[in-house]
């Protein structure tokens, strides 16, 4: 699944500029203590990328926000950082995306490395323990495939879950064999995304279509052993709900920005026989910033227009036009993108 943007910037490889960009955001005080990192997150979205069902922008962004319970916002100095960071983070997936169908050869894990007996280990523990929230998100159609290539997983659950954690603690594994789990890893994320893709291809030409995850839906069960990281219920003396309106220098507003709350008004269009799903949802500000227009066609290429709308309707009523003036292929990923986007 390609989130294309009608910005070309935002469907380039990240830079290494831009990359630490957003691992600085993600470590910050602008967001919860159980934010993913930047190795949490590659491992989260090469699962996300490679699963069974499209999960949408609003369903996986509360996970990278909060990987514990997925209830806690960043505070956005503006409208206009809060697109840049979740700009950079659809950027990455498309990144990781190109890399696992166009260059599965160049696909790399970016693993931290740690001292063993004098010797560079690799850390496995953070990119796994993504990876198995990302299967956690929509655990039910992943057991299939879990059962059917058990040793595809062994890794990435040995040291991406709890019950894993506590096996590997009773092993004594040498460098040597730490280093080949890299490999070992790695060939097991490219295994499981060509399977995905070869699953989906037979099922549109079945003309069927991969399931979508709606928004809010909660995980089956919290797999990732957090290592490190404070219970979020007790770790500030509040409740699940709060939202740490904080800026980036630990300054307390009252503003909140709550990116991605979708409008009701979402819907699926369908012409010619070819159906697209229309999201519509808040910048921030309770819409007050205005409202983000998404159109995801079967295959799940994604169409996100540049400005924000002044209200849901508006955004609607330029879906229905877009479709109408310039048909349904426009938007679908079979035809031309038209140039005026708005």
């Amino acid at each position: 699944m390609n989130f294309d943007h009608s910005s070309p910037e935002l469907n380039d490889p990240l830079t290494d500029e831009e990359l630490d960009f957003l691992e600085r955001f993600l470590s910050g005080n602008a967001v919860c203590d159980d934010a993913m990192d930047g190795v949490m997150l590659h491992g989260f979205l090469t699962a996300v990328i490679s699963g069974p069902n499209m999960l949408m922008p609003g369903t996986i962004l509360p996970w990278i926000w909060d990987a514990r319970h997925a209830t806690r916002q960043p505070r956005f100095l503006s409208a206009g950082r809060a697109r840049k960071v979740t700009g950079l983070i659809f950027q990455y997936w498309n990144d990781i995306n190109d890399t696992l169908n166009h260059c599965p050869d160049l696909f790399e894990l970016p693993l931290p490395t740690t001292a063993r007996e004098g010797k560079e280990v690799p850390v496995l523990d953070e990119w796994c323990e993504g990876y198995c929230k990302g299967i956690d998100v929509d655990r039910a159609a992943w057991e299939p495939l879990i059962e059917r290539h058990p040793e595809w997983f062994n890794i990435i659950l040995l040291f991406g879950t709890a019950s894993g954690y506590r096996d590997l603690a009773q092993r004594d594994y040498t460098v040597e064999q730490r280093r080949s789990f890299v490999l070992q890893l790695a060939a097991s994320a490219l295994n499981i995304h060509r399977y995905g893709c070869e699953e989906r291809r037979k099922l549109m030409e079945q003309g069927g279509r991969p399931g979508m995850i709606p928004t809010g839906q909660e995980p089956k069960g919290r797999t990732a052993r957090q290592a490190g990281r404070g219970d979020p219920d007790t770790q500030h003396g509040r409740g699940s709900q709060d939202r740490f309106l904080v800026d980036s220098l630990g300054r307390v507003t009252d503003e909140a920005f709550h990116p991605l709350a979708l409008s009701p008004l979402a819907t699926r269009i369908t012409q010619g026989g070819t159906s697209v799903d229309v999201h519509i949802y808040r910048a921030g500000n309770h819409g007050r910033d205005g409202w983000v227009l998404e159109i995801v066609d079967a295959s799940g290429t994604s169409t996100v227009w540049d400005d924000p709308f002044p209200t849901d309707g508006a955004a609607l009523a330029e879906a229905l036009n877009t479709i109408e003036t310039h048909g349904i292929a426009s938007v679908s990923g079979t035809g031309p993108v038209p140039v005026s986007k708005h």
